[in-house]
């Protein structure tokens, strides 16, 4: 998948990329590394529905395309902010990933309760308070062995009530792992 990258993918994910050592606070996405993660993940996810919320440049967006597009799949991408979705529509565009992602403009709690077979969902969303809230509307949604990621777990603070809650939730497996901002892998059991 990843050797797969074309020429035009790998040129708009390197403009992000710089964008983002630029000034990480326009652009606030996910490190090479995580969208590498994401991919991966959602390339194991079960049949179902794909979901971002949370699109910002698209950067996250073009990572997860890769698996949507094996898994003839269309990834569903969401941000409140009408900039980001334009900017995140134009990086989705010029990286040809347009048949496997379609950007939306709205609320993420709200998109986040339009589907019912949910088998990869990345949640990116600010303010990271809103975790829990996509928390409790993802999990009973999610089909048997798909995916829910959720970024900013430890930063700017640790949020200690959602781990505890997906810890000592029988419906999924957990783990936190110690990315630049803690990212909560959840699959349901």
């Amino acid at each position: 998948m990843f050797h797969d990258i074309s020429a035009n993918m790998r040129e708009v994910m390197r403009a992000l990329e710089e964008q983002l050592e630029r000034d990480q606070r326009s652009l606030r996405s996910v490190d090479t590394d995580v969208g590498r993660v994401l991919s991966l993940l959602a390339m194991s996810a079960p049949r179902g529905e794909f979901l971002e919320l949370g699109s910002s440049g698209g950067y996250s967006s073009l990572w997860l395309s890769l698996a949507a597009r094996a898994k003839g799949v269309t990834l569903i991408t969401v941000d409140l902010d009408e900039k980001k979705v334009a900017l995140a529509r134009e990086n989705i565009s010029r990286a040809g990933a347009g048949n496997s992602v379609q950007v939306f403009h709205g609320d993420a709690l709200d998109y986040a309760t339009r589907f019912e077979e949910i088998a990869f969902c990345f949640s990116d969303i600010e303010p990271p308070e809103f975790n829990a809230k996509v928390y409790e509307k993802i999990v009973p949604r999610l089909v048997p062995g798909g995916w829910l990621v959720i970024d900013n777990i430890t930063s700017p603070r640790i949020q200690t009530e959602l781990l505890n809650r997906a810890q000592n939730d029988t419906r999924v497996d957990c783990v936190l792992l110690p990315f630049p901002k803690g990212d909560l892998i959840c699959r349901k059991i």
